[in-house]
C-alpha cells in the first residue's frame, strides 16, 4: 500500500487530500457541537469568531501565499534559506497588526455584555496571530518537493485540532456548566494553532537561514499585492449579493438565498489547491511548453470527476434540500443548482498561469470588472427572475472573468485555450450540466 501511495502521490494530490482535510474537520467539528447539545448561542458565537477571523485574514493570507509560489516555483539551493524566512517575516508582521484590528474590532461585531465572553474573544484572537503564519507550512513543503511530508502533517495536526477543539465539548457533553466546556474548545483552537506555529518554526530552523532579505521582500509584495486585491473584490461578492438580497427581499428570502447560494465545496477546494500546486510549475519561463501541457491533463481528470458529481447533486438538489433542511427551504435548491453551473468555469486554469507568469496586474483589473459586473447584473436580474437573478449575476461574473483571462492570455501572451485545457471535454462536459440544470429546473 505505501509503495502504491508513494507511486501515485504528487503535490497536486497531497495539497488537494490537504484542503479536503481541512474542510472535513471543520465539518464534523460543528456536527459534533451540535450531536453533543451544545446551545446554538453558542455554536453562533464559536461560527462567527471564525468568520470575523477569516475575514480579516483570507485575502492577504491568500495573497502572499501566491505571490510566495509564483516567485519560489524553482528556489537555487543557496537561496531557498533566506527567501523563506523573509516571506515568514511578511506574514508575521500581517498576523501582528490582524491580531490587534481583531482585538479592537471583535467586541462591535461579537455585541455581547458577558465579559466571560469578551474574555473568550481575546483569547480567540491568538488563534488569528498564530493560524495565519502557519499556512505557509503546507506551501513550503509543496516548493521542496515533498507531498508525503504535506500528507503526514495535514493527518497530524487536523487529529489534533479536531481532539482539542471537538474533544471538551463531546466528551464533556451533559456538563453542568456548559460554558467552561465550550471555554475548554476555544482553548483547544488556540493550543492547535500554536501546535502548528511551532512546526513552522521547526520547519523553519531547519530550512531557513534566520536572516531577512531586503530585495526579496520588495519582490514579494510587489507580485503579491495586485493578488491581495484580487482576493479581496473576489471574496467581496459573497457580502455585496447578501447586502442586495436583504435590500430587495425579506429575512425569510433572505435565509432562502443564504443556504442556496453555496458553491460545490469539493470543486471549489480541489480546484483551488490544485491551481495553487501548479502556481510554481509557471514561474519558469523556459519550462512553459511542459507546464501546459501538465495543467490541461491534470484539469482533465478533474473534470472527469467534478462533472459527474455535480451533475448528480443538481439532479438531486430538490429531493435533498427539504431533507436536509425543511420543507420552507425547497426554493434553495433552485439557487444551489445556479451555483453548481460555476463548475464550469472552475475547470478553466487561465489565473494560474498568470500569477505563475508574474502578471498580477492583470488578475487584479479584471477581478474589478467581475465584481462591478457581479453587482450590476444582480440588481438588474433581479426584477427578472426575482432572488435567482442574484445567483444568475454571479455565474455572468465568474464567467466572464474568465473569458476575460482566457482572451488576455491569447492576444497579450498568445497562449491559446487549447494548450491548457481540453477543450472538447470542456464542451460535452458543459452542455451536459446545462442539460442537468434545465431537466432539474422542470423546464423541459
Amino acid at each position: 500500500m505505501f509503495d502504491f501511495i508513494n507511486k501515485h502521490l504528487t503535490n497536486i494530490r497531497a495539497l488537494q487530500t490537504f484542503q479536503v482535510m481541512r474542510y472535513a474537520v471543520l465539518f464534523v467539528t460543528g456536527m459534533l457541537f451540535a450531536q453533543a447539545g451544545l446551545s446554538t448561542e453558542l455554536i453562533g458565537l464559536y461560527e462567527k469568531l471564525l468568520f470575523f477571523a477569516s475575514v480579516l485574514s483570507f485575502f492577504w493570507v491568500s495573497g502572499f501565499i501566491q505571490a510566495l509560489l509564483a516567485s519560489h516555483g524553482k528556489i537555487e539551493e543557496g537561496q531557498r534559506s533566506k527567501k523563506l524566512f523573509s516571506v515568514f517575516v511578511v506574514v508575521m508582521l500581517c498576523s501582528v497588526l490582524s491580531f490587534f484590528l481583531f482585538r479592537v474590532a471583535a467586541g462591535s461585531f461579537i455585541e455581547s455584555d458577558n465579559k466571560a465572553i469578551s474574555t473568550l474573544v481575546n483569547l480567540f484572537s491568538f488563534y488569528l496571530l498564530l493560524a495565519n503564519p502557519a499556512f505557509l507550512v503546507e506551501y513550503i513543503y509543496l516548493l521542496f518537493n515533498k507531498p508525503k511530508s504535506i500528507l503526514i502533517y495535514g493527518v497530524v495536526s487536523f487529529s489534533v485540532q479536531l481532539l482539542l477543539v471537538a474533544g471538551p465539548v463531546y466528551f464533556g457533553q451533559g456538563a453542568s456548566h456548559e460554558f467552561d466546556v465550550f471555554h475548554l474548545s476555544i482553548c483547544g483552537v488556540v493550543a492547535s494553532a500554536a501546535f502548528r506555529f511551532v512546526w513552522l518554526l521547526v520547519l523553519l530552523f531547519k530550512n531557513a537561514e534566520l536572516k531577512v532579505n531586503q530585495e526579496h521582500i520588495k519582490s514579494l509584495l510587489i507580485i503579491g499585492s495586485p493578488l491581495i486585491v484580487s482576493a479581496v473584490l473576489s471574496g467581496s461578492i459573497e457580502y455585496i449579493n447578501g447586502f442586495i438580497v436583504q435590500h430587495y427581499f425579506d429575512d425569510t428570502t433572505f435565509a432562502i438565498f443564504r443556504n442556496g447560494a453555496k458553491e460545490l465545496p469539493l470543486a471549489m477546494l480541489l480546484a483551488n489547491s490544485f491551481s495553487n500546486a501548479m502556481l510554481p510549475k509557471f514561474s519558469d519561463a523556459q519550462q512553459l511548453k511542459q507546464s501546459l501541457a501538465e495543467i490541461k491533463q491534470s484539469a482533465l481528470r478533474l473534470m472527469h470527476f467534478l462533472f459527474p458529481v455535480t451533475i448528480v447533486l443538481m439532479l438531486l438538489s430538490k429531493t435533498l434540500y427539504p431533507i436536509l433542511f425543511n420543507a420552507s427551504f425547497a426554493a434553495s435548491a433552485g439557487i444551489f443548482n445556479i451555483y453548481l453551473l460555476l463548475v464550469i468555469s472552475r475547470m478553466v486554469f487561465p489565473q494560474t498561469i498568470l500569477i505563475g507568469l508574474k502578471k498580477t496586474n492583470a488578475v487584479m483589473l479584471i477581478s474589478f470588472a467581475e465584481a462591478l459586473t457581479n453587482i450590476v447584473c444582480s440588481i438588474i436580474l433581479i426584477q427578472f427572475a426575482g432572488v435567482e437573478g442574484v445567483a444568475w449575476g454571479v455565474f455572468i461574473a465568474f464567467t466572464l472573468e474568465k473569458i476575460l483571462l482566457i482572451f488576455y492570455l491569447k492576444f497579450k501572451l498568445n497562449i491559446s485555450i487549447q494548450h491548457y485545457t481540453s477543450v472538447g471535454w470542456l464542451l460535452i462536459y458543459s452542455a451536459t450540466t446545462i442539460a442537468a440544470y434545465i431537466l432539474a429546473s422542470g423546464v423541459i
